[in-house]
């Protein structure tokens, strides 16, 4: 059973509006590899290394240069990279949104009468403006949450079993931003370990197609940084596939789907 759920998993193409995904997954394999082949940023951290090392080994602080061995190139490299990392998991959290509309009018197509309301999706342009709200909301805490994230990261791996479906129940419409956590910790109650089974599952298929690209430093660093970005884009996609279905398979079961015309007063 585990290796058909995979299976699906593993087949991000089969959904509607396949050419849109088609083209989001390029956006991102280019966006990830241009990080590479952008001729201003410079990949070179030895100086950084060297200066970490010599934190280690020091005496006092007169030992230490007075500033932190970055140059311009390595400034510009670490914020392209983090960039481009961010709109490569924007894009999988879009796509987990894009499953639930796919499933849901796959589900209003098959009812004769088309009036159930737990199938209605939600549209396009909504989509995108919720999904403009939740960019700059993660962005706003990501440099916080960086700075502490080592001190709770225990934390943050038990929980996220629980919230990692709230970003698709926003963007589908049927919570605002913040009562999405509640919703989803409410629906997730049951299927916990289950969740973090096929996630576990998930990072070890990453782990498997880092190794895999990685070989490919031996005869050619330029297929190494095209297949890791390519790797990477689709794992982030089977993320963002299994954060839709799983959605959309509790939401199901329990029967607590709303009508995306729900008024709430929260962030839309």
């Amino acid at each position: 059973m585990i290796l058909r759920l995979f299976g699906r998993l593993l087949n991000i193409d089969d959904i509607e509006g396949k050419w849109v995904v088609r083209f989001m997954v390029l956006l991102c394999v280019v966006v990830r590899s241009a990080v590479f082949f952008n001729p201003y940023a410079d990949m070179d951290f030895s100086q950084a290394y060297a200066w970490l090392s010599a934190c280690e080994t020091a005496n006092d602080l007169s030992q230490l240069p007075k500033t932190m061995p970055f140059n311009r190139g390595n400034v510009i490299f670490l914020i392209t990279a983090f960039l481009a990392l961010f709109i490569v998991l924007m894009m999988g959290i879009l796509y987990s949104a894009l499953y639930v509309r796919s499933f849901r009018i796959r589900k209003m197509g098959k009812n004769d009468d088309g009036a159930d309301k737990k199938t209605v999706s939600i549209g396009y342009g909504r989509i995108l403006k919720r999904l403009l709200l939740l960019s700059l909301f993660y962005l706003a805490v990501s440099v916080p949450f960086l700075l502490i994230s080592s001190n709770f990261i225990i934390f943050f791996c038990i929980g996220f079993p629980f919230l990692f479906t709230a970003p698709a129940c926003y963007l589908s419409g049927d919570k605002g931003m913040f009562r999405s956590l509640s919703h989803v910790v409410r629906l997730t109650k049951g299927y916990y370990l289950a969740h973090s089974r096929t996630l576990a599952i998930i990072v070890l298929f990453f782990f498997f197609t880092d190794a895999v690209s990685g070989l490919t430093t031996y005869f050619s660093m330029t297929v190494f940084y095209i297949l890791s970005s390519a790797f990477s884009t689709w794992v982030t996609f089977v993320f963002g596939r299994y954060a839709g279905m799983a959605y959309c398979a509790m939401d199901e079961k329990r029967g607590t789907s709303v009508s995306t015309n729900e008024k709430e007063s929260k962030i839309e």
